[in-house]
């Protein structure tokens, strides 16, 4: 353990693939990187892998490869998240006034909503009571006008819709006056499926351009071919293995952050994954 914390990124890397018997360049075949890519890692060259999240992402991938712990090579590597901050104890807070808890404004905020919809729904069935006598009468043809009412069906089939629109009319007005109670059971899906919401990769085509990604547990979560001038916004958990066709044309950004796709550009297809 202490032999492979004095050794750098790199030369684990290397040490392990030449213990396997695998050579540079299957190793970059294998990895879908570019020799010099290969030889970047181990050489802990990470600067000319481009930004940060890119070299992690190479490095995560090598090391899967290998058979090795990503995360104990991760851990050395710049960009690694910084050790927890130790928590202090704290002086006790003076006790709050019981007016201010959040649980007694929350039950109360219940018990209104409890009270006034009993009360609407009350309201409502009585004022349907008091206008029921308004309603028109059903339409009856007699057995000696049976052959005229038949010669003429239209008309009366547009009277009884006449005579039958203002109850129905009557009847609305009190459904939405109890609508308003309904949202505040609705509110919590909303929040909890924005909350689900991870990291968001936004590509915009100036040509066509064919696209695949996969998140962190290889489901792929976008797969197509992207007209000129369209976008897509593509969200899930890190890391993403990316692969972008005719990538000169495309542009990306990464939560807000524009990523440049020059440095992982293999004639026009740009393969790499990305971190947090």
């Amino acid at each position: 353990m202490n032999g492979s914390t004095e050794r750098s990124v790199g030369q684990i890397l290397r040490e392990a693939r030449e213990a396997q018997g695998m050579t540079l360049d299957a190793a970059a075949m294998r990895l879908r990187l570019m020799h010099r890519q290969v030889e970047a890692i181990e050489a802990d060259d990470f600067d000319s892998l481009g930004q940060v999240v890119f070299a992690r992402g190479f490095v995560r991938n090598y090391a899967r490869l290998l058979g090795l712990a990503p995360d104990e090579l991760l851990a050395q590597m710049p960009g690694a998240p910084a050790e927890p901050a130790a928590v202090s104890q704290s002086e006790p807070q003076l006790p709050r006034s019981w007016l201010s808890s959040p649980w007694l404004i929350l039950g109360l905020l219940g018990l209104l909503v409890g009270v006034a919809v009993p009360v609407a729904l009350y309201l409502w069935l009585n004022s349907e009571v008091d206008e029921a006598p308004l309603a028109q009468p059903a339409v009856s043809v007699a057995p000696a006008d049976a052959a005229a009412a038949a010669a003429q069906p239209p008309v009366a089939e547009a009277q009884v819709a006449d005579t039958a629109e203002p109850p129905a009319e009557a009847d609305a007005a009190p459904a939405e006056a109890v609508a308003p109670a309904a949202p505040a059971e609705a509110v919590a899906p909303a929040v909890q499926q924005q909350a689900a919401a991870g990291s968001v990769l936004h590509l915009e085509f100036g040509d066509e351009s064919w696209t695949e990604i996969r998140d962190a547990s290889g489901r792929m979560l976008h797969r197509q071919l992207n007209p000129a001038g369209s976008s897509v916004d593509v969200s899930g958990q890190p890391p993403f293995d990316v692969v972008i066709g005719n990538a000169p044309q495309a542009r990306l950004t990464y939560n807000g952050r524009p990523i440049d796709l020059k440095p992982f550009t293999d004639a026009t297809v740009a393969r790499f994954t990305l971190e947090e």
